[in-house]
């Protein structure tokens, strides 16, 4: 979890840092060390049981720790396991199941999430993507009816935007 009070922004999150991502991150990185909160390292090649341990762990942690207006949730699918960049060996099913986890805390605490999908350069991701979707729908965790009116009376729609390397499409739930 990354904190900085000029902006009253915090970050989460759980991925591998890449060599490559140094040269693009590293200013970032670097302004950011002194405010990370929570740091969670994952080996390569980590997979499901443990990732998602963590991400429940921490999820729920970083959530009784800070309550955010609301929660912009980037969903990123090069954590897959064969994916050329992403050095971990998460399955299908521990996808959907790391949203499940993200969206279910959230909703537990009455704070809406943006979901942004990132990374993944597999040509299943997209389908991974649509699974983990309708999954969120079967749980009622998106669409009309897992939205409480009296908490966000604003809030009509959930919107979905994803972008990645099969193209991009935007879709409105």
């Amino acid at each position: 979890i990354v904190y900085h009070p000029d902006y009253n922004i915090t970050f989460m999150g759980l991925e591998k840092l890449h060599p490559f991502d140094s040269g693009k991150w590293g200013k970032v990185i670097h302004f950011l060390k002194g405010a990370i909160k929570r740091k969670v390292e994952l080996d390569w090649d980590t997979e499901d049981a443990e990732y998602l341990q963590k991400v429940e762990l921490h999820s729920e942690g970083a959530l009784n720790e800070f309550h955010p207006d609301i929660l912009v949730y980037n969903a990123g699918t090069d954590i897959l396991d064969g994916d050329p960049l992403g050095g971990l060996s998460i399955s299908p099913q521990g996808i959907v199941k790391r949203d499940e986890i993200v969206f279910r805390a959230a909703k537990q605490r009455g704070i809406p999430i943006f979901m942004v999908t990132s990374g993944g350069y597999q040509k299943k991701t997209a389908r991974i993507i649509a699974d983990s979707i309708l999954n969120l729908h079967q749980q009622g965790l998106i669409g009309a009816e897992a939205m409480n009116r009296e908490e966000f009376p604003s809030l009509s729609t959930h919107s979905m935007c994803c972008s990645g390397s099969a193209g991009s499409a935007h879709t409105t739930v």
